[in-house]
């Protein structure tokens, strides 16, 4: 791409996230509270106005009730304007004049269109899934608070450094490695997680700012490019397969086990005991007649608690993300389960240990790693792969034989007498499923993602 082309955002092939922890001050966190409240006002607004504001109502409304004519405008020749004739929707029914602080000058515009664009998206997931209902209003009590913002790159600066937009002369930029400027904060400290991309080709899309409950405060960049943020890895000439399970986390084809930390197991304790002292201060709280969010022990104790689980939280997304992109690094072809949680958590016996592995998590980060490396993965339906044995293919279950169960970690197959340890013959199993997939045509359907 040359300096005088443009780059346009939604025509960029590759995209990253990048998340950062920001230290604002006391002026700042007024400035982001600020728009941190609008965007859930605007939000709930349209949330609260959905059905009045579908076009099959608004339409009947302006049938049965026309707006008076008096109320039409004209433009400078006289013509008529339309959009005068018919009730106002969406963003257009929540003006400044109707609510006057929304027109404060540390409220940014861009939040007020990302809030509209957020309650759209929303219905557009009711549509396609159902499953995740109708979009609900955000709670002011939510622990987690935040709102999402647009870069824009204006000609003239852009001119100023070669004529291409970068991460740093846009109105959202990287004044250093430790500084950001973000819309009507100004200049504000950061603490890199990673190294900046170091693609010249590359803008940032959206930012979102998040407050969590322990009062940390963390800003994401999308950025886009259209060069591949990561260098294609040379070929390993290995292929992989795993197997997740409860007992040790992760089981290979090749036999390696990786244990599983049990993060949440092990502050269990301590947990319980900070949670059961929070319950007494919030029952002193309110026996005394004080707000809880007046009640500075409870505040106290309920940040110590907040702690604690996003220390579990990056503890396991710490391991996690280290395990898959060694997985994906040192194989071509890594293939794995397609496992349903949801399904799995209904078993009360197993569902604390499920949660606790995070199984869902870490396949999300194989499917995003493997076309960021140039490799494969693949996700395959796990039945009869820990009953089947990996040798002669003879399943356990029929000819008289019975079904194994959690208690058998190892067995012998009655057919060809070979000796299994269970979780590495299912990987074995997974493996192979995963080629059988490779070797079928690619339709819309294909579990492969690279």
């Amino acid at each position: 791409m040359t300096g005088g082309e443009k780059m346009k955002k939604n025509e960029m092939e590759y995209m990253m996230g990048l998340k950062m922890r920001i230290y604002p001050n006391r002026r700042q966190e007024e400035i982001f509270w600020k728009n941190i409240n609008a965007s859930r006002f605007v939000y709930n607004k349209l949330v609260a106005n959905s059905w009045t504001d579908s076009p099959i109502y608004s339409n009947k409304l302006d049938k049965l009730f026309p707006i008076p004519e008096e109320y039409w405008k004209y433009n400078k020749n006289g013509k008529l304007l339309k959009a005068s004739t018919v009730r106002p929707t969406g963003l257009a029914r929540i003006t400044k004049d109707k609510y006057p602080w929304l027109s404060d000058k540390d409220i940014d515009s861009d939040m007020l269109s990302k809030a509209e664009m957020s309650y759209k998206s929303a219905w557009n997931l009711f549509h396609k899934v159902h499953k995740s209902g109708t979009p609900n209003f955000k709670r002011k009590s939510n622990p987690n608070q935040g709102y999402r913002t647009s870069n824009h790159y204006s000609s003239n600066t852009i001119k100023k450094d070669g004529g291409v937009p970068s991460l740093y002369n846009g109105s959202i930029k990287f004044l250093d490695n430790k500084h950001i400027r973000l819309p009507k904060v100004g200049r504000i400290k950061v603490k890199l997680s990673k190294r900046l991309p170091n693609n010249q080709l590359v803008r940032i899309a959206t930012v979102s700012i998040k407050h969590l409950p322990t009062g940390e405060w963390f800003v994401s960049f999308l950025l886009k490019s259209d060069e591949p943020f990561k260098e294609q890895l040379p070929k390993t000439n290995s292929q992989v397969g795993y197997d997740l399970n409860t007992e040790n986390f992760l089981t290979d084809s090749y036999g390696n086990t990786i244990d599983n930390p049990r993060f949440y197991r092990s502050i269990k304790g301590r947990l319980a005991k900070e949670q059961r002292k929070l319950s007494r201060r919030a029952r002193r709280a309110k026996s005394e007649g004080r707000k809880l969010w007046k009640s500075k022990n409870y505040q106290k104790q309920r940040k110590l608690v907040a702690k604690l689980h996003a220390k579990v939280r990056n503890q396991r997304k710490d391991f996690l993300h280290n395990l898959s992109t060694t997985l994906i690094k040192n194989h071509d072809l890594v293939v794995g389960e397609n496992l349903k949680s949801k399904n799995m958590l209904k078993n009360h016996a197993l569902a604390m240990s499920i949660s606790d592995v995070g199984w869902r998590t870490f396949i999300g980060m194989l499917e995003y790693k493997a076309p960021m490396y140039g490799r494969i993965f693949i996700e395959i339906d796990p039945a009869y792969t820990t009953q089947q044995c990996s040798e002669c293919k003879f399943r356990m279950g029929t000819n008289n034989t019975r079904k194994l169960t959690l208690k058998d970690r190892e067995w012998t197959c009655p057919n060809c007498d070979t000796h299994h340890i269970r979780d590495w013959n299912a990987s074995k199993n997974i493996l192979a499923k995963g080629l059988i997939e490779l070797s079928k045509p690619l339709t819309e359907d294909s579990p492969i993602y690279k």
